[in-house]
């Protein structure tokens, strides 16, 4: 892992952690003293800190609209290209995280049928943090029909979200 910006004016310190030249998530961290929100999404993001893509400012966005929390840090669940990165790297970093997080938001909507390895992965993801007594955390990003969306679909409007069904 590595500090990449730290601004004293800003007081905002970003980091991302990499693995095989694919970033694994990214945080941005601005007052210590407030709980940090981990938001998974089911994208694929590229080294370049300062080059964000639309979900990424999309979500920092919203969470730094809310006020409610001191820190964000997204994880990209589509990034790791094999079965083993993901489950002996990527998973333990993100339940790492998950541990550390108030509150964790699954912004990956519905899973298609050409999407079979990302839901494997969630699904790899959800048992973990079942094992972990962690599952409590987890909520379902949402629009206003109660459906599983993508940060996207909600245009920088309001965020529903529901729980996991344990």
């Amino acid at each position: 892992m590595k500090e990449l910006i730290h601004d004293e004016n800003l007081q905002m310190m970003v980091r991302q952690k990499i693995f095989n030249d694919q970033v694994v998530w990214r945080s941005w961290q601005w007052q210590e003293t407030k709980s940090i929100i981990l938001v998974l999404v089911k994208q694929t993001q590229f080294i370049g800190l300062l080059s964000d893509d639309e979900t990424t400012r999309l979500v920092r966005n919203y969470v730094g609209e809310t006020n409610q929390y001191g820190g964000l840090v997204i994880g990209y669940l589509a990034s790791a290209e094999t079965k083993y990165l993901f489950e002996h790297q990527w998973l333990p970093e993100l339940v790492k995280l998950t541990r550390q997080a108030t509150r964790v938001v699954i912004g990956t909507g519905s899973w298609s049928l050409d999407k079979v390895i990302g839901k494997r992965r969630f699904q790899v993801y959800l048992k973990a943090c079942r094992q972990g007594h962690q599952s409590y955390k987890l909520t379902w990003l949402l629009d206003e029909g109660g459906r599983k969306v993508v940060p996207q679909v909600l245009e920088g409007g309001r965020w529903y979200t529901g729980p996991i069904d344990n």
